[in-house]
């Protein structure tokens, strides 16, 4: 099943770039509240099929100042999550500054859909077809009006994941590589939750030097092993936590560094301006002697969304 997508770059073409910004700001509520109330009636009507005879449920909106919630879930759901989302913000805003923004028109927008099923139909329109789209929690789609989507399930878990997702959404203005993408997500899941899930012993040290190698490290530094399956995926992430923890010590030079990295040679020229070391010589201390500089021009993705 296919939901209501707007085309956002046709809608973009009426904004008059001349007015105020509160103008402006107004012209996207507008168009986003228009969205929002095509989608929750497609949604409920759906909602209403899969339960017949049964009572149905309504899908609704609730907000606050910078978020939007659109849900079938219950007020304590919603109200608890809204202030979570509100904190997280301001946590990764202050512990991310003139790195993180949030800077745009209108409000943040999240989807939490009633089950499942539901959750991947919506995601599968925003995927060339045929493709496979992952298991997840969670995700924030950065196309037209960028905006994160949740399937229904126990609050805790959906912090988690809003926390890493909502920093994507604050870096979504920098053309960064993956790896520095999601090492400074995982950080922030552990920065907004109070928590330290990182660990570093000889066990861990172990599976990368078993698993990394001079052609597969390629696929960190280009984005591509986040996406695999298996132990590749986890010693990503691992990995790009540990060099977002290792070079963030200094945090003026670290800023920098996030300021000027690029996707296109995975951080690379950033690295050698900035720290005067290749991250090829920043891991040869976790994998031992090699050749694990970015060697490739990678991809950059263009689509910045408008939030």
């Amino acid at each position: 099943m296919t939901y209501y997508k707007p085309d956002w770059y046709s809608i973009g073409g009426n904004v008059d770039t001349n007015a105020s910004f509160k103008q402006q700001n107004a012209f996207w509520m507008n168009e986003c509240n228009k969205w929002l109330a095509q989608l929750a009636s497609e949604l409920t009507s759906k909602r209403a099929q899969e339960l017949a005879p049964r009572t149905s449920e309504s899908y609704f909106t609730v907000e606050s100042q910078n978020f939007i919630i659109l849900s079938s879930e219950n007020e304590k759901y919603t109200n608890h999550f809204l202030k979570f989302l509100e904190f997280s913000r301001t946590k990764i805003l202050d512990n991310l500054k003139e790195v993180a923004s949030d800077e745009g028109f209108a409000k943040h927008v999240l989807i939490i859909t009633a089950d499942q099923e539901t959750y991947y139909d919506y995601l599968f329109m925003f995927y060339p077809e045929d493709s496979k789209v992952g298991l997840s929690g969670g995700v924030y789609l950065n196309d037209g009006y960028g905006h994160f989507v949740f399937p229904s399930q126990e609050i805790s878990f959906t912090e988690s994941v809003a926390a890493h997702e909502l920093t994507h959404a604050c870096l979504a203005h920098l053309p960064i590589p993956l790896w520095l993408n999601e090492g400074l997500a995982v950080s922030m899941e552990d920065v907004v939750l109070n928590r330290n899930h990182f660990q570093m012993n000889t066990a861990i040290i172990s599976k990368h030097q078993k698993y990394w190698n001079e052609d597969n490290i390629q696929a960190f530094w280009d984005g591509s092993s986040f996406g695999s399956t298996g132990v590749g995926q986890e010693l990503s992430y691992h990995l790009g936590q540990l060099l977002v923890r290792n070079i963030s010590e200094d945090y003026e030079q670290f800023a920098r560094f996030c300021k000027t990295a690029h996707v296109s040679d995975g951080g690379e020229t950033a690295m050698l301006e900035q720290f005067d070391i290749s991250l090829g010589d920043l891991i040869e201390g976790l994998l031992g002697e090699g050749d694990w500089s970015p060697k490739q021009t990678y991809q950059a993705d263009t689509d910045s969304g408008f939030l």
